[in-house]
């Protein structure tokens, strides 16, 4: 059962189906996506079942419901995504809700070093690097989730080693989200304790260390030279504002209000070849869900994150991994449209909110005591 648990994690955190559809093509990726969903299938039914994140059951079917009502191009794929989504909730819930801090924790670190090793060994011309996420954002994502658990690690060094790590893929990918809320997460980290101010001159000297091998690396020398810039306090405002998420955003407030109460329809913001006349889609989920389903699966997606924050405030002083992780999703839904296929960060969230609302006797007490030994 255990080794049933890592193989089903090690698929979804890992994007192996994503990178062996890349890798060897369409057949070969469905399969290891379609088997990667049956897996978590015999997970769900060959153990102890628990209570379900509902909150999560209930956006899913109102945006699916509702989206697919008004409008879609491709029957066979919105199906396929809804229950794609469903058995992500449901079952990884489940998953989510077996899975120790700790577990979590290696498991992410792996995929913030596959993108190192794609740097190192498989440059780009583009000069951003994803590793397993293909995408340098994605990846951007998992690596700022993984800055933010590794507050939770009561090992100083496996804390530090971690955090390096993180955040040194993390530049590695040239997301702005990945550098504007690093920032953001380690200042509010040393107001909860003034002794993770280190912990910002571990950022500096990651970032400081990335500037030094820019030469060995193909690099994106746009995003590199905009870091530089900051660094040596002379950036433009015009210089990082170029391609700025809020003038993509711009391109669809008009559609939002054309249709606010029931939506435009299905994948109608994500840039989708006949359906989107933006390919480059809302990058916003927020806006998608309230562009695509309208007002109702709006404000359960808000409502759930913010019930996540406030709920993760209250442990602040002695979990504040928690809080930090919370507002990291809070805030990476608004560069991101692609809430229903991010499966890291969909399964995260699921972890962050049993982490706040599980009472009973579980595997998670017993991690606490574990904690210490990594």
């Amino acid at each position: 059962m255990k080794l049933l648990r890592y193989l089903v994690l090690i698929l979804i955190l890992c994007n192996i189906p994503g990178i062996v559809l890349v890798g060897y093509g369409t057949s070969a990726g469905s399969f290891f996506s379609y088997l990667s969903f049956l897996l978590l299938l015999l997970f769900y039914f060959t153990g102890k079942r628990h209570k379900t994140a509902w909150p999560f059951v209930l956006f899913g079917i109102c945006f699916f419901v509702i989206s697919g009502l008004t409008f879609i191009d491709d029957e066979k794929t919105f199906y396929i995504d809804f229950v794609k989504y469903l058995l992500l909730v449901i079952c990884g819930g489940e998953l989510a809700r077996k899975t120790k801090l700790s577990e979590l924790y290696i498991l992410l670190l792996v995929g913030a070093l596959s993108i190192l090793v794609n740097a190192v060994f498989f440059p780009l011309d583009y000069g951003r690097y994803s590793g397993f996420y293909l995408d340098p954002n994605s990846a951007g994502f998992l690596c700022l989730i993984g800055c933010a658990l590794s507050f939770g690690l009561k090992n100083e060094k496996w804390k530090l080693i971690g955090l390096f790590i993180f955040t040194f893929c993390g530049v590695l990918t040239f997301s702005r989200t990945f550098f504007l809320l690093w920032a953001i997460l380690i200042l509010i980290s040393i107001f909860q304790s003034g002794k993770n101010l280190k912990i910002f001159t571990l950022g500096i000297a990651s970032i400081v260390l990335l500037l030094s091998v820019a030469a060995l690396l193909k690099l994106n020398t746009v995003r590199l030279s905009m870091v530089d810039s900051v660094l040596n306090n002379n950036a433009s405002e015009q210089t990082i504002e170029e391609g700025s998420r809020r003038n993509t955003w711009a391109m669809y407030y008009d559609r939002v209000f054309e249709s606010p109460i029931l939506g435009n329809g299905y994948q109608t913001f994500t840039g989708a070849p006949g359906v989107d006349n933006n390919s480059i889609g809302v990058h916003n989920n927020y806006l998608r869900i309230i562009g695509e389903a309208g007002v109702l699966p709006f404000f359960i997606f808000i409502a759930i994150y913010v019930f996540l924050l406030v709920k993760s405030l209250k442990t602040f002083k002695s979990k504040v991994h928690l809080t930090l992780l919370a507002i990291s999703l809070l805030a990476l839904h608004l560069t991101n449209h692609n809430f229903d296929t991010i499966s890291h960060v969909t399964f995260v969230s699921i972890w962050l909110y049993f982490r706040l609302t599980l009472t009973e006797d579980n595997p998670i007490e017993e991690e606490q005591k574990q904690l210490s030994t990594l």
